[in-house]
This record gives structure tokens, C-alpha cells and sequence, in this order.
């Protein structure tokens, strides 16, 4: 079975092979984290949250802003650190040390989807939450793209794992 993708050519990662896109697809959701993370930390700590594209916008300061939060942050700091087992994974070869971040980023895209879809359905006679709701689906399809490179990658590496057995006896 051939990969899905073969390169990795977006607007933000070049690379003729997606095993060097994997590795900087694996620093974009590290530093991605690293930024998402201090943002919630600061409206966890009384910053502005009164965004209407911010994810926190109903959330109550001091009760369920606290506790969603935390989830946020334990999230984003597993994908820092599925982030470094995948660079390693690929380093290795063992792709075993891929899934985890693959299934973190599959999370965090179904809820991109379903965010922007509440953003639509909640508010869609506001132009910003419209345009909000248009910028999180094309970052959600940049994230998309993302997870299909390094599944790719997943997918050389399952291929070079195969065992290649033949029967040359007839029965």
C-alpha cells in the first residue's frame, strides 16, 4: 500500500520527503502548544476571555474556565510530548511511538471541526463569528494536512516493517 503523500509541501513546511516533514510538523504542534498553552494560563489567571472565537468565551472565570482550562493544558502538553516521541519514533523506526500523537491530533481536529460548527450554529448573524468560524476550518485543514503527512510517514515505515514472506511450495 503506497502513502498518501510522498512530499510535504505546505505554506509553512517544505519538504520533498515526509519524513523531514514529520519532524517539522512535529515543531509546529510543539510550539503551537507551547503558545496555546501560554494563552490559557494567562485568561486562567484573569486575562481577557471575552472573545467570541476564543474556545473559553462562556466559560466561567472562576468555576468552569479553571477546570476546561487544565483539560486544555494537559492536552497541549501530551502533543509537546507525543511530539518529541514521534521525532523519535521516526528517528528509530519504530512506529509505535507515532500513534500517540496521531490520536491527540485527531482529537484536537474533531474538535476544531466541532468548534467552528458550534461558532456557525451559535452565532452566525455575527460576521466575526462567521469569519472566525472560516479561519478555524482552514486551520483546521492546515492541521488535516499536517496528520496526513506524518501518517504517510507512518505508513513507509509500516511498509519497510512488513514482513515479505513467500510460499514457494505448491499445495
Amino acid at each position: 500500500m503506497a502513502p498518501i503523500l510522498e512530499s510535504c509541501w505546505s505554506p509553512c513546511i517544505w519538504s520533498s520527503d515526509v519524513k523531514t516533514g514529520s519532524k517539522a510538523v512535529a515543531v509546529y504542534t510543539a510550539a503551537m502548544s507551547l503558545v496555546l498553552i501560554t494563552f490559557i494560563a494567562y485568561q486562567m489567571d484573569g486575562g481577557d476571555s471575552t472573545q467570541l472565537w476564543n474556545p473559553l468565551f462562556e466559560a466561567d472565570v472562576r468555576g468552569s474556565l479553571q477546570v476546561f482550562g487544565i483539560i486544555f493544558i494537559i492536552v497541549f502538553t501530551l502533543l509537546i510530548i507525543f511530539s518529541v516521541l514521534m521525532v523519535i519514533g521516526i528517528n528509530i523506526w519504530m512506529r509505535g511511538f507515532i500513534l500517540p500523537w496521531l490520536g491527540t491530533m485527531g482529537l484536537i481536529i474533531v474538535f476544531q471541526l466541532m468548534f467552528g460548527l458550534w461558532l456557525l450554529g451559535g452565532y452566525y448573524i455575527y460576521l466575526d463569528a462567521t469569519f472566525a468560524a472560516l479561519i478555524d476550518f482552514l486551520w483546521m485543514s492546515y492541521n488535516i494536512y499536517c496528520w496526513l503527512c506524518v501518517f504517510s510517514q507512518y505508513q513507509i515505515i509500516l511498509e519497510m516493517q512488513s514482513p515479505n514472506i513467500e510460499i514457494l511450495v505448491e499445495y
